[in-house]
């Protein structure tokens, strides 16, 4: 059973959502109720299954139902690479590539930068295996599109979006897609005529393994259909992260309570930092340091060393 904080909470949702969507009816086609279903939500009117609704609801507009103890630190290398490159392609309204290993905190950054970015119409989808008419249905989905009876083409879909992309245009707009490694074919080469349709209104910003700028590369190189323009809508290059640094670390663990120096270098050390070169801006030369490349393991490393502590008190 929801607690009266939660149906609030899930309540201002919709209430963050119009803004982004333009209108309650749009924000009724994504949740999948009707628009007085939402009215009367709003105005505190009980239902009979009230609370079933708000579940679907929440679950709609990506609403937490657990209270999470972990604390994402954002001052640190690889979340500002991730937050930079998403303002960048907001402001711009460009068709950007993250494609980096994971557990590198490329989810964790996307996700506080969405949800801190709600009402200025910044959307984010975790990618499946789908194909092209998927992925575009889901999509219209996330940005409320009006979409027409029956069975629909991708044609269709692509004007959907394109439509609910204008009526939003004034907020420019940034669609984030997470996991997009995992997109069969046919829904990377949708991102084409996507791109064509929303050109220099819709910011866009695939964020995949290493294995999505391999996998692209690799396609342009087998002369694979689509590899190449879509490559070319993205500019080509894809952000790198670089890790979390010593002095990263230390943010990390004291954030979720951590201190001592000597317990947070011997976290550092069980992750097995390994050695890269950056430029030094002061001698404008190569610059080695060591840096944690899985996060996630130093994650379960912080939380194991937390629980030791618990049951030793």
């Amino acid at each position: 059973m929801l607690t009266k904080e939660q149906k609030e909470e899930i309540i201002a949702l919709m209430d963050e959502e119009k803004e982004r969507l333009g209108t309650y009816s749009a924000v009724a086609r994504k949740c999948g109720v009707s628009e007085s279903t939402v009215s009367q939500l709003r105005k505190g009117v009980y239902l009979g299954d009230n609370d079933e609704i708000l579940k679907k609801i929440g679950i709609a507009l990506n609403y937490s139902f657990e209270e999470g103890c972990w604390q994402i630190a954002e001052d640190i290398t690889n979340f500002r690479i991730v937050a930079d490159t998403l303002t960048d392609a907001k402001q711009e309204s460009m068709f950007m590539g993250i494609s980096h290993r994971a557990g590198s905190g490329k989810t964790a950054a996307a996700e506080v930068f969405t949800n801190r970015n709600k009402r200025r119409a910044v959307f984010m989808i975790t990618a499946r295996e789908w194909s092209g008419k998927v992925f575009l249905t889901r999509l219209a989905g996330e940005l409320g599109a009006e979409l027409p009876k029956g069975i629909l083409t991708v044609d269709q879909l692509i004007d959907a979006i394109a439509v609910a992309v204008t009526k939003m245009a004034a907020l420019k707009p940034l669609l984030i897609v997470d996991q997009a490694n995992s997109l069969k074919p046919s829904a990377l080469r949708s991102f084409i005529h996507l791109f064509n349709a929303v050109e220099d209104l819709l910011g866009v910003v695939i964020i995949g393994t290493e294995n999505l700028e391999t996998e692209i590369k690799r396609g342009i190189r087998l002369n694979k259909l689509g590899y190449d323009e879509f490559d070319s809508r993205f500019g080509r290059n894809y952000i790198h992260l670089l890790g979390a640094t010593l002095a990263d670390v230390r943010k990390i663990c004291s954030l979720n309570g951590i201190d001592d120096p000597s317990t947070q270098e011997a976290l550092f050390r069980k992750c097995q930092p390994k050695q890269t070169t950056v430029d030094d801006e002061k001698t404008r030369n190569g610059k080695t340091i060591y840096v944690v490349e899985d996060i996630r393991r130093l994650k379960r490393l912080i939380m194991a060393e937390l629980l030791n502590r618990k049951y030793n008190e």
